[in-house]
This record gives structure tokens, sequence and C-alpha cells, in this order.
């Protein structure tokens, strides 16, 4: 409905960010005049859902109310590219007075208006990253402001482009100027960006992990867009609502937007329609964020989080290498890298335990998810032989 307070899709703000305060106002200081802080240059990571990307489109928000220049980009191969020839010259053209210039073409006839001049811009659109960004910082300075880059979804495939824009802005950084960065992704291509050759500038900035909601963050997230828009929520609904998302701001704004579509006739939200929006937001977590988080996995990386499925809260690391038939050691590898991907956390030593909500469940309930690529259970059916033809034709009646 046009008037739903919650956004469930991925990467679109919702009407009240919960719990992330305390990490904009670290921000709030880097984007004060003259404030300095590690928050200049930092990395934001987690998992898939938990708002990596609403985070930076605050930050971006914040930067703009300020008046500070933003450069928003998807890290991809051929960024640098879209920046230097399009984004770039856009932002410089926009900002500068002296972007444009008039320059004498020739005389005409007096009767006919005397000189003739064309507009020429001083920003063509030629591959020139690192003088506009100096540009953009200087004009942003002069207004007493700064240059905010804001990058999204780093992936070992776009670390070639990370580096480039990282090199001009430390740089900049080392002359003192107003310029902060800020790069966001999952947890293993953080790391690969950390391990890579020429971004050892990223490894002395600020580490952001996201972690999920508190459960009165989360009930807040809630109560609050509900009653913004003229409705109510019953407490037991309230509390039914918040404690199914786990804190897992994607099931949050997932079963507020479904509670919400329930009755929208109805002023009180209830516990009928937290708990339909409840089963339909579980349902929802497979496609939308579980079935991603397993694509890409290895064979072996796919086994350990089934072995790890068969207890109902952290497993042992030693009972889930008996359950692969490997022994601890072997099994260490797999843990080492689903931790690095942010697909399993280590909550004390020698046990592990999903970091993704649901996932538990979804792999009791689906177990071929996790081995995309293999045959699934259904495609089995068809692999039995053919019934043996009938050696008489059957009666007529």
């Amino acid at each position: 409905m046009h008037d739903n307070p919650f956004r469930p899709g991925f990467g679109i703000s919702p009407p009240m960010l919960a719990g992330r305060d305390a990490l904009l106002d670290e921000w709030r200081e880097v984007l004060g005049l003259g404030a300095w802080s590690p928050f200049r240059a930092a990395l934001v990571t987690g998992m898939r859902g938990v708002g990596k990307t609403v985070l930076l489109n605050a930050l971006e928000d914040e930067a703009r109310a300020r008046d500070w220049s933003v450069v928003h980009g998807t890290l991809h191969v051929g960024l640098i590219e879209v920046l230097e020839h399009d984004r770039l010259p856009a932002l410089l053209e926009e900002q500068d007075p002296d972007a444009f210039s008039r320059e004498w073409t020739g005389l005409t006839l007096p009767q006919l208006g005397g000189a003739t001049t064309q507009v020429v811009p001083h920003y063509p659109r030629e591959p020139r990253l690192e003088s506009m960004l100096e540009r953009l910082v200087e004009l942003a300075e002069a207004r007493g402001a700064g240059l905010l880059l804001s990058l999204d979804e780093v992936s070992a495939s776009s670390l070639d482009e990370l580096r480039r824009i990282a090199i001009a802005v430390q740089h900049l950084q080392r002359q003192d100027r107003r310029v902060a960065i800020v790069a966001a992704g999952v947890p293993a291509s953080i790391a690969a960006a950390l391990d890579a050759d020429g971004l050892t500038f990223f490894r002395r900035a600020q580490q952001v992990r996201l972690d999920t909601l508190t459960l009165a963050e989360a009930r807040a997230a809630i109560a609050i867009p509900v009653r913004e828009r003229g409705r109510t929520i019953g407490e037991a609904a309230l509390d039914m609502a918040a404690r199914a998302s786990e804190g897992y701001p994607f099931l949050v704004q997932s079963i507020g937007a479904r509670a919400w579509e329930y009755q929208p006739s109805v002023t009180e939200i209830v516990t009928d329609a937290v708990q339909h929006a409840v089963h339909v937001a579980h349902a929802a977590m497979g496609e939308s964020v579980i079935v991603p988080a397993l694509r890409g996995l290895s064979g072996r990386d796919r086994d350990y989080l089934i072995a790890m499925a068969e207890d109902d809260g952290p497993a042992s690391t030693a009972d889930v290498a008996e359950r692969m038939g490997v022994s601890i050691g072997n099994a260490g590898r797999q843990r080492s890298r689903l931790l690095d991907a942010g697909i399993i956390v280590a909550p004390e030593r020698g046990r592990v335990d999903f970091a993704i909500p649901r996932m538990r469940e979804h792999l009791r309930a689906h177990p071929h998810d996790a081995q995309l690529g293999l045959p699934t259970a259904a495609r089995e059916t068809f692999r039995e032989p053919d019934p043996e033809p009938p050696t008489t034709a059957p009666a007529v009646g």
C-alpha cells in the first residue's frame, strides 16, 4: 500500500533508522568543520540484509545536509570510467562558477548582431579522476564543507577500481584536505580488499562491523513508524514481531510491512496480523537472503552448514567435523571461510552458530539449497529407470 511505512527491499531506506545513531555520530564529527576522526576512512561490513547500504544512504544525507559534495558509486568493473566521463564532470559543471566561459568565434555584420561567441566547458568529459576530485574538494572547502566518497558493494572483481580511488583519496588526506571515504561490502569482500596489493590505505581505515539490532531497537523500529502513520500495535503483537525479527533489519522491515498490509482498514495491528506477517516474512528469507548467501560457497562449505543445522543452537566444532566424516583440522578450513564470509559466527571457543537468522530452519526444510548446482530431490525422481513396457496389450472392455 502507498502509505506503508516499512521498506522490506534491499538498500531502501526505512523512515526510521534504528540502532545506528552512535555510528552516525562518529561521521557527524567528520562532517563537522575542521574535525578530524579515524572515520574519515572507513570500511563497513556485515552480512547481507543487515543495513550496510541503508547506513551509507543515511551518511550521504547527513553530508548533503552540511553542504558536502557526495560522490556515490556501486563498485564494479568500469566504475572509474563512469566517474571520469560522466559523474565528476557533471558535479564540477554544477558547482564551479568558472565551469563555462564564452569564447569569441568571429564577427558578423553590425546589422546582424556584431560578434559571435560560443559556450565552452572547462571540464570536458575526459579521464582525469585525480584532478577532478581535487577540484571538487577545493570548491567544497571554499564554502566551508568537504567531499565524501561513498562506495557500495566492494567485491574481489572491483579491487582495481577501489585501488585507484583509494590512491587519489590518500593523496588528498595527506594534504589534510576535507575529504572522507567509506566503502561497504560483505565480510569476505572486505577481507579480500584488506589483503590486496596496493590497498594498504584501507588497512589503516576504521573497521565498522554492523550487528543486528537489540530487542529494544527492533521494537522501536516497528512501533514508531506505525504510530507516526496514525495506527497502533498491541503490546503482545509488538513483542511477537520484534522477537520474530531476531534483530535482523531485513526481517524487521519485512514483518512490519506485511503486518501493516494484513488488515489495512483496522486501526490496531493485532497478533493475528503479526502471525501472518512472520510466516510470510520467514518464508521470503529463503529466496531473498539465504539462497544468495549460499550461492558461491564450495560443496564442503555447504556440507559444514548442513552438519551445523542438526543442532538447535550453537554447534560443537568437534560434532560438526564428526558428522562430515573429517578431522577437526580439515573442517577448520570450512569454518574459517564461513566466518570470513559472515555466514557463521563463533559465540565461544569450540562452538559455531549461524549468523543469518532462519538459516538453520531453512536448511532443515530445504537441504538441497545448500547444494546449489547439484541435482535436487525432485530431479532425482526422474532418474529412476522407466517401468518395463507391458508384454500384452491391455484388454479393451
